[in-house]
């Protein structure tokens, strides 16, 4: 997957939606927002009920909502989300930590 195409698509549609394409900030809090539903959604998913299936379904739309913002902001940024994801994938390897909260 051609993660700059991605990236301009996302951008055009948010252009073609009329959505926000300038307000950094307001990007940030929607993924908050985002961020919220996947915590709940993850919170919820550990009781076992009728509804743990939806609980994945609703994380998994709010990983899939989080990327999109990601690759929105690189484009709004003016940046390559391939080499900023690669960048980084680069300086994980590099990285120590002990892998505890």
């Amino acid at each position: 997957m051609d993660l700059s195409k991605l990236q301009k698509d996302i951008y055009q549609n948010k252009v073609n939606k009329g959505f926000n394409t300038t307000n950094i900030g307001k990007e940030i809090v929607l993924m908050v927002e985002e961020l919220g539903e996947l915590a709940r959604a993850y919170k919820n998913s550990d009781k076992k009920t009728a509804r743990e299936i939806n609980q994945k379904e609703e994380m998994i739309d709010a990983i899939g909502d989080l990327m999109i913002y990601c690759l929105g902001l690189c484009e709004m940024l003016g940046k390559n989300s391939e080499e900023v994801l690669g960048e980084i994938i680069e300086n994980n390897k590099e990285r120590s930590h002990t892998g505890q909260i």
